[in-house]
């Protein structure tokens, strides 16, 4: 009898460690964010790798297009190369199966590397927010300095918890384009990402 017994919590025991297990597994998952980005040149309509600095010349147009698997928060950000110039792209929620295209982004003079910070997230970033917000009212360098701060410390936070891309994947009825080279970059895994494109002219 004693045997059985112990047997029998035993089992009991590793049930419902399974069951929590399970549970906690479904709980970060549910967290994660699974996204796809691309870059396109507007004039090709091809999707331009980006994993490092893109290089290209004054006039080239590009626009983000980014097409989120599940319902997320999205923060877009531009920076220009002195870091005097600061815009903020897009800031707010998107809606699953429902890309977004920024405007179309043209290189002009001065030469240097231009930057874009592309953060997506299950939950609103309520402190990237009220800089945002900050910014939009007053666009002084205290307010753009206080803004990229928050976008470079998301930064640093979310580069400890990331690994690499999970795959390129085709971009399908998000792209104005019809061939094989409208691939973007499928992102999963994580509960926020932060996505840097440099693009030198």
């Amino acid at each position: 009898m004693i045997k059985k017994s112990f047997l029998e919590s035993k089992k009991i025991f590793f049930t419902m460690l399974l069951i929590l297990s399970s549970s906690l597994v479904w709980a970060q998952q549910a967290n994660q964010v699974t996204w796809t980005l691309a870059l396109e040149n507007y004039k090709t309509t091809d999707m331009v790798p980006f994993d490092s600095p893109v290089q290209s010349f004054n006039g080239e147009q590009y626009r983000l297009v980014i097409n989120p698997a599940a319902a997320c928060f999205c923060y877009v950000v531009y920076e220009s190369p002195d870091g005097n110039d600061v815009s903020v792209l897009y800031a707010g929620p998107l809606k699953q199966g429902e890309p977004w295209y920024s405007a179309v982004l043209e290189l002009t003079p001065p030469r240097g590397s231009e930057s874009l910070y592309i953060i997506t997230c299950r939950e609103e970033q309520k402190v990237l927010a009220q800089r945002i917000a900050a910014f939009k009212a007053n666009a002084g360098a205290a307010q753009r300095r206080a803004l990229m701060n928050e976008v470079f410390r998301i930064r640093s936070d979310a580069s400890r918890f990331q690994g690499a891309p999970d795959k390129p994947v085709l971009m399908g009825g998000a792209s104005r384009g019809n061939n094989d080279k409208n691939i973007g970059v499928q992102y999963s895994g994580s509960e926020i990402y932060v996505k840097t494109i440099s693009i030198e002219h």
